[in-house]
């Protein structure tokens, strides 16, 4: 069905709203937690009313949702960055190298409320299946890319080697992001030389077991 302006209008206008009401609760839930943090609060912050704030998300979960969607864009924009960055070329190379990005991309992640996000879902179930199934999207956009990486020198990965290896990866990299609040004068280009050691190793450990295994067939 062909969109109408006006059609088009109110759909731009829902989008504002909604990061209008996304951007207010990413600021009290920093400030004051999930739990800590009504609709009320939400709507005065956001500068709307209540039942504008239930317009756009039906309770306080589906604004969670929302924000992990959005963290979710980022991640998948990362994603299409080393893809673009690699012009055709080695992908594995280009994982790496992208290292240099990572004092910028962790400026642009709001740890704090990832953190805060993260508890609620080890007591809310609601909360939980929103984490974890925007986990489930960014593992299989990584394995994706990893055996794209494989295809590119003629290698086929092995899908256990593959999970196991970019689990060990989220933990590194998620650690860090905690080591930020826990040492807030830690400087992320301080790490990078170490980042690039063990991410090389890690990924090219994988291709070396895929080469094996392909010899061996």
């Amino acid at each position: 069905m062909t969109q109408t302006p006006d059609t088009h209008h109110e759909q731009s206008r829902a989008a504002v709203r909604r990061a209008q009401v996304l951007k207010a609760a990413t600021e009290c839930f920093r400030l004051h937690g999930f739990h800590s943090t009504s609709i009320v609060q939400i709507s005065k912050a956001a500068g709307m009313s209540v039942g504008h704030i239930y317009h756009y998300f039906a309770n306080k979960e589906a604004i969670i949702a929302g924000i992990v969607e959005q963290d979710l864009q980022q991640v998948l924009m990362f994603c299409e960055r080393i893809r673009k960055n690699s012009a055709g070329g080695d992908l594995i190379e280009a994982m790496v190298d992208d290292l240099r990005h990572i004092k910028q991309d962790l400026q642009e992640q709001d740890i704090p409320l990832t953190l805060e996000v993260v508890a609620e879902a080890a007591r809310n179930p609601a909360v939980a299946a929103i984490v974890q199934a925007a986990d489930q999207t960014v593992q299989l956009r990584f394995r994706e890319l990893l055996a794209e990486a494989m295809q590119l020198r003629g290698l086929e990965i092995d899908e256990k080697e593959c999970v196991g290896t970019l689990e060990a990866l989220s933990a590194l990299f998620d650690g860090l992001a905690m080591r930020l609040v826990r040492n807030p004068q830690l400087d992320p280009e301080t790490c990078v030389p170490a980042l690039r050691s063990l991410l090389t190793h890690a990924l090219e450990e994988l291709a070396t077991k895929a080469r094996r295994k392909s010899s061996a067939h």
